[in-house]
């Protein structure tokens, strides 16, 4: 890597993330140490997964990515009982494909420093979903007091994406749960100094979605009418105040069709008739702004970096564009919403 690419910059985000954590402390209700010792005396260091007398089971898993961080997992209902810093043998990190995301491979002799969480059976199968282009790995992993143990991780079905750097949202998001779990130092700054990543985007670079009629105004009500729950009604999605309508499936026979039915149902169930700003940031999470708890609580900055992000994903995919139209603002409270951005 030369020194001409950019490295990460995490101190901008330092004060929102504790902010963030904060939240995340007075959420959480903690495991009682009698249920993590009960479920511990059934542990065995060659398998990744706990097994009670009563068949209930509990797995240990390597997160290399976004899941070490506590408001990551916090995001995805995911309460880890317990969580700490280990180093993974005989394997590397890499990035790659669009967005730069990371996955696992075999390298004798090589190994990464990661965050090992134990998740419930319940919990390991939403992941398993959540994570639905990586299959589980069985992975050997030693804690910082030389203490081995077996664990799953995630790898990418798809090896053949090309190698790309990360986000600089994503790598801070990375380091950030590095350090809260109590990461090696030394490895948290090979991730700072030597990862290059795509830099984030100052806030006037961000994109906007355009032809938005200025003068048509709908409210919360009519937002929830096209919910999806009436066929008479279009679905409707609002970004960032915007709203957008689509405008139908392609025919059956389509090439597009399957791709768009599923694109379809993921949007019904869970932005239709309603504001998404709120869910996608979930989603999306980025650590310079606090975490929020509701709507009220993105701020117009926050709203604009989200409205940005779901116009490169759909910029990624040039049919979805022909499929959804800005067909007005949204009106709350007497006022249009701030979406001049």
């Amino acid at each position: 890597m030369t020194n001409t690419l950019h490295r990460l910059n995490s101190s901008t985000s330092e004060a929102n993330f504790k902010l963030s954590c904060d939240v995340v402390h007075s959420k959480i209700i903690r495991h009682d140490q009698s249920l993590i010792d009960s479920i511990l005396a059934h542990d065995n260091p060659q398998e990744p997964i706990i097994t009670l007398p009563d068949g209930q089971k509990y797995f240990w898993y390597l997160a290399i990515g976004s899941m070490n961080n506590p408001i990551s997992l916090y995001l995805r209902d995911l309460i880890p009982i317990i969580s700490y810093p280990a180093i993974c043998l005989n394997h590397r990190v890499i990035f790659r494909g669009v967005g730069g995301m990371a996955d696992i491979e075999s390298c004798e002799g090589s190994e990464f420093d990661g965050v090992v969480h134990l998740l419930s059976e319940e919990q390991m199968n939403r992941l398993d979903k959540m994570e639905m282009s990586y299959e589980r790995i069985i992975v050997p992993v030693v804690n910082y007091q030389n203490q081995s143990h077996s664990a799953y991780a995630y790898k990418m079905t798809i090896t053949s994406h090309p190698d790309n750097l990360p986000s600089e949202r994503y790598l801070d998001i990375i380091v950030k749960g590095c350090e809260y779990y109590g990461v090696r130092p030394d490895y948290i700054k090979r991730l700072r100094e030597e990862q290059a990543v795509t830099p984030r985007k100052e806030p006037h670079m961000y994109q906007s979605i355009n032809d938005v009629p200025s003068d048509v105004l709908y409210t919360i009500d009519d937002l929830v009418k096209h919910n999806g729950s009436d066929p008479n009604y279009a679905i409707w999605i609002c970004i960032n105040g915007k709203i957008l309508e689509h405008v139908g499936l392609p025919p059956s026979d389509s090439p597009e069709y399957e791709a768009q039915k599923q694109f379809h149902t993921i949007i019904q169930s869970r932005f239709a008739g309603r504001e998404a700003d709120f869910e996608i940031a979930k989603a999306i999470y980025e650590p310079l702004h606090k975490l929020p708890l509701n709507e009220e609580d993105l701020t117009d900055e926050h709203r604009a970096m989200l409205e940005d992000h779901h116009l490169s994903m759909r910029s990624r995919n040039d049919q979805n564009n022909k499929y959804w139209k800005p067909i007005g603002r949204l009106r709350r409270s007497n006022k249009i919403t701030n979406s001049s951005l």
